[in-house]
């Protein structure tokens, strides 16, 4: 048999489907329909699938029908394709919980990140969450992560090409996953090694995804010349339309990490095209999808914003699609493509009543018909917490030394303090970066505006680096800290003295929890409330220091070798 013969045969029923001479396995009468090509809502439509794929599109006209054939009834009710989550990360919990609330979201495709368990366990990490993605009720692609850190020592797992290659070539892989502009414009060997990286991605017609918080004028410019196609850090109206006007697709976050659709609903009223606008989340923490919701909740809230409907949905759905050249496939509701469908009350209202992904119905009437697939991990990804006793002195309690200061709960900066001075070295604390994967070093440092007044915090769920932080008042409880953290095989810990006050066990890698989305959540809001109690001013306190070691937010960040400042990649000490 040639190898087009399977393809041209399901093409040939498809169309007979659509002639009325086969019956449909299932058809969808007298819904509103949203065509996304025109932002048109279509009203007594019908849809008739066969084999998981749409055949016919438009008005009833009474297809041939078999007693199996099922009939879905949508008048009054409007069909939309099924959403397409375009930038995530898994946040703290394991896949299947993800798999599990995401259903009801009216979510059929995701495509994925993979940098947290990569950078921890290399190649074997990202094959292993791959594996865990495939034979899901939702449908997975994913990208694959350069694993750029703040200095090339951290990279002790990155694989080499011929590694990469394999990965490259899946087709469920669309690309390189997002790279930090200041990485790959680095001279030295990160820079190098990245921009072979995408060199290689783009030979195999491969996406390239960005990161550009920071990067302005020339800079973003020359990070574009790299292939760079979509970004997901503009916060403002003018950085969305600069990159849009330089040929991105913008990715307006609306997540757990951060909200920006108040600070760029505005862009909603300039006379563009919008077409290259995707709306998305960047990851859902436990808190986030227990008590908001997922994409769902971010197209609410663009709703309530005032965006018009038919952007709104086009940003969840061809738009993706498009971008990561799967709109033959998905993201429209027309002959031919997946049979991906939601079925909402009205065209303001997005709450799916039903949730199909290739004709086959996952979710109905607020209860989902599928259970997520078992994803299962090496035991050794259980224990990368391997730290012998540390041995550490306190910082320097005289003299000037170099702070990071936190502006907001992401955002730090330089500053030069007098330790001997009361008000410059108010909330001053210590901040200890330590290797976390057996190699022993550390950099004792200082965070200053955290507000912790008793005890000490630790984790190792920061994503974008190899070491655990601890920010303390003593050293005591510092110890503490560190000791359960390597007893429970990572997550997060606040200890005050022997006794340990609230914690999240995270034992995959260091990062994940496999417990139930409800309990962790429960643990997470112990910890935050925990903290808060004692000072903390933050209101996701967690996530503030697990971004303390990661390349993509400026200014200051922080590493076992010293601090590393962005605008030049320069290692400093405490030391002025």
């Amino acid at each position: 048999m040639k190898p087009y013969t399977k393809g041209m045969e399901k093409r040939k029923i498809l169309s007979e489907v659509a002639l009325g001479n086969i019956p449909p396995d299932t058809m969808i009468a007298d819904g509103t329909l949203f065509n996304v090509f025109t932002r048109e809502f279509i009203s007594g439509q019908s849809i008739w699938i066969k084999d998981g794929v749409i055949a016919y599109v438009g008005p009833d006209r009474d297809p041939q029908r078999k007693n199996e054939t099922q009939v879905i009834d949508a008048k009054g009710m409007v069909l939309l394709p099924g959403l397409i989550e375009g930038h995530t990360h898994l946040s703290r919990s394991g896949i299947e919980e993800y798999v599990k609330h995401v259903i009801p979201s009216g979510v059929t495709t995701v495509i994925m990140e993979t940098i947290e368990l990569g950078l921890i366990s290399g190649k074997e990490g990202i094959e292993s969450f791959v594996r865990g993605l495939e034979g899901q009720p939702i449908r997975f692609y994913y990208t694959v992560a350069p694993l750029c850190s703040l200095t090339p020592s951290e990279g002790i797992k990155i694989p080499n090409e011929e590694e990469i290659l394999p990965l490259l070539k899946d087709p469920k892989c669309l690309g390189i996953g997002e790279i930090f502009w200041g990485n790959i414009l680095s001279e030295g060997r990160q820079g190098e090694r990245l921009q072979q990286l995408v060199s290689l991605a783009l030979d195999l017609h491969k996406r390239i995804e960005g990161h550009t918080a920071g990067a302005t004028g020339r800079k973003l410019q020359a990070y574009t010349c790299f292939g760079v196609s979509s970004d997901h850090e503009p916060i403002t109206e003018e950085e969305v339309l600069e990159r849009l006007r330089l040929g991105y697709w913008v990715m307006i976050r609306e997540g757990s990490v951060r909200k920006e659709l108040p600070g760029v609903k505005e862009i909603f009223n300039k006379k563009i095209d919008f077409r290259r606008l995707i709306l998305a989340t960047d990851g859902i923490d436990p808190e986030g999808f227990i008590e908001e919701g997922y994409l769902d909740a971010s197209l609410k809230t663009a709703l309530k914003l005032g965006v018009p409907p038919e952007l709104t949905y086009q940003m969840v759905t061809i738009n993706v699609a498009e971008h990561f050249r799967l709109d033959h496939l998905i993201g429209s509701l027309s002959p031919g493509k997946m049979a991906d469908i939601l079925i909402i009350p009205s065209v303001g209202d997005f709450s799916p009543r039903l949730v199909m992904r290739e004709g086959k119905v996952i979710f109905k009437e607020g209860k989902a018909t599928v259970e997520p697939r078992k994803a299962t991990f090496p035991s050794h990804m259980f224990k990368t917490v391997n730290i012998a006793d540390p041995a550490f002195s306190p910082p320097p309690n005289k003299g000037k030394a170099r702070v990071m200061e936190l502006v907001t709960g992401l955002v730090t900066k330089e500053r030069i303090v007098d330790l001997e001075d009361l008000e410059e070295s108010r909330d001053v604390l210590m901040l200890l970066a330590l290797d976390r994967v057996g190699r022993g070093s550390a950099f004792m440092g200082f965070l200053k505006g955290f507000g912790l007044q008793k005890g000490a915090y630790g984790t190792t769920m920061s994503w974008d680096t190899i070491d655990m932080f601890v920010v303390g008042c003593d050293t005591h409880s510092m110890d503490t800290v560190i000791g359960r953290l390597r007893e429970i095989g990572g997550g997060g810990v606040y200890a005050i003295g022997d006794e340990i006050v609230s914690e999240f066990p995270a034992p995959l890698c260091g990062v994940y929890s496999l417990k139930p989305m409800e309990i962790l959540n429960a643990e997470i809001k112990k910890l935050e409330e925990s903290l808060k109690r004692n000072g903390v001013r933050w209101g996701k306190s967690v996530l503030t220091i697990d971004t303390l070691g990661t390349p993509a937010i400026p200014h200051l960040r922080i590493t076992h070798h010293g601090y590393v400042r962005l605008r030049d990649m320069a290692v400093l000490s405490v030391q002025v």
